[in-house]
């Protein structure tokens, strides 16, 4: 089973063009209340803990502006990706220190199969490796330039 960045996983009511927490917990908490508010995830504390422990074990930000949390989970009903970003940056804990302005919370249920849930981050990781990319989501006008940009690396 493959999962693309597309229409699929996106939803423009899982778009929040500005994240207003400063801090990487709050905002993760934010993106989680957006998802389970409208029926992606079943249990936003069990998933807010586990994205928690995920970062605990590593920042879960690539660098130049942009995190990928993610998330295989009982707590996530089907594969969504929730986009966000901050134009006042948030520290995420970068390895090359650049605040976060790009964050997109890829979610899985816990039946997909591990390949396609890294399937899917490795798509999202995709799409934020190109500067182009970056910047048209930082810049995005809504949900539609959004995305036209993610759908861009769908096979």
């Amino acid at each position: 089973m493959t999962i693309s960045v597309g229409l699929s996983v996106l939803d423009s009511s899982l778009y929040i063009p500005e994240l207003r927490p400063k801090r990487r917990e709050s905002a993760l908490h934010e993106m989680v209340a957006r998802a389970h508010q409208l029926g992606a995830v079943r249990d936003a504390e069990l998933l807010c803990e586990t994205l928690s422990i995920r970062e605990r074990i590593g920042s879960t930000a690539i660098g130049k502006g942009v995190a990928i949390p993610h998330a295989r989970s009982l707590a996530v009903v089907e594969p969504r990706l929730v986009v966000a970003r901050s134009r006042r940056g948030i520290d995420w804990g970068a390895a090359d220190g650049c605040s976060v302005h790009v964050v997109l919370l890829a979610l899985s249920p816990a039946e997909l199969p591990n390949d396609a849930h890294h399937e899917f981050i490795a798509r999202a990781v995709a799409v934020a490796r190109l500067q182009r990319n970056r910047q048209k989501l930082i810049e995005a006008d809504g949900f539609d330039a959004v995305a036209s940009v993610l759908k861009e690396v769908t096979p």
